[in-house]
């Protein structure tokens, strides 16, 4: 099933050629077509926006279709959108080389109405259960590092699940996109992955950490980063910039990086609400469980501070359903780890 909007991107050095490709599209599908009339304005097109497919012609100077795909195949972030050229050289080399630089299909030029819409379907629907199969892969992958950080420090899978809801629910309300909403719900579960680093005397220690151990325990984020960046996934880019960002205060007086305002991803700025209100509710070895009034007090004497004032209102104004998420998903005495629908959206 395609998506509800396909963006497609067509280039082509020949407004005309465009024209009639956006006419036939529009009349066959509900795409969201973008053109560029050059390969170097493509390249730019990409860095701009994401697409589903590009229909890309071959005989374009200075830069060619052929160049165009070689870039667009070596970039982590663009690689994996399908490329269909747009040519009238058929010969049978011009189409090898088509595919050796990383093409999937091409369309002959002057379009036919039925040969373009049905090659455009087809591969938008590929391209649809392709990145399906990749997110479940990223899913599984997060169900297994959220168990093995949970085996590392000793919380109950049901922490996670609160963090994560609560993060998808303060998401919602803050106005973000149903997808954003679900890659936060997912992504939140590796917040603190790089806690399996940090040695479990530290971890543990049913006391105040020392100022050195303090430094240690700071480092998690920076592992849980260096773990996860190495993917240009959605789900596990999203875990990699909130187990970086996840301690960084509104003022700038936190850690790793002492990013200050906005320059803290909005994901980052949610879960650090959401991980303090469900951390101090909960009992640990180091601590005793805060009551509603008192972790409430301390999150607002810390507005502005800690915290985005306005993410915090509206965390404030809508508190009842965020307590809720907590007495929903308490903790028991038998572990229960991260546990979310696979369909969860």
């Amino acid at each position: 099933m395609l998506a509800q909007s396909n963006k497609i991107l067509v280039v082509d050095d020949d407004l005309k050629n465009i024209q009639v490709g956006v006419n036939i599209l529009k009349d066959q599908g509900n795409y969201h077509i973008i053109f560029a009339t050059s390969g170097e304005q493509a390249l730019q097109r990409v860095k701009e926006s994401s697409f589903d497919l590009i229909l890309l012609d071959i005989l374009m100077q200075p830069m060619d279709g052929y160049e165009v795909c070689e870039q667009l195949k070596k970039d982590p972030d663009t690689r994996d959108i399908p490329v269909i050229f747009l040519t009238a050289k058929t010969d049978t080399e011009s189409l090898v080389k088509g595919f050796e630089v990383g093409g999937v299909d091409y369309i002959t030029k002057p379009f036919n109405t039925h040969e373009l819409s049905a090659r455009v379907k087809t591969h938008l629907e590929l391209k649809c259960y392709h990145d399906k199969e990749i997110e479940e892969t990223q899913k599984d992958i997060i169900l297994t590092m959220s168990h093995i950080c949970e085996f590392k420090s000793l919380e109950t899978g049901k922490h996670i699940n609160r963090v994560a809801e609560i993060s998808a629910l303060l998401a919602e309300l803050r106005g973000l996109d149903k997808a954003t909403c679900t890659e936060i719900l997912w992504s939140t579960a590796m917040h603190d992955v790089g806690k399996v680093a940090i040695p479990a005397s530290i971890l543990h220690k049913p006391a105040r950490l020392t100022a050195e151990e303090f430094e240690i325990i700071k480092t998690h984020t920076t592992i849980g980063y260096d773990i996860l960046k190495v993917s240009n996934k959605a789900l596990l880019k999203s875990a990699a910039t909130i187990a970086h960002q996840h301690h960084e205060h509104w003022d700038g007086s936190g850690y790793p990086r002492g990013l200050s305002g906005e320059e803290i991803d909005i994901k980052g700025r949610i879960v650090i609400i959401a991980d303090v209100f469900d951390a101090l509710l909960q009992k640990r070895s180091y601590k005793k469980s805060w009551s509603i009034k008192e972790v409430t007090d301390y999150m607002i004497s810390l507005r502005g501070i800690e915290f985005e004032p306005e993410l915090l209102d509206l965390f404030l104004e809508n508190i009842t359903a965020f307590i809720e998420i907590e007495e929903r998903l308490k903790d028991h005495n038998s572990p229960e780890f991260f546990k979310i629908s696979r369909n969860a959206d």
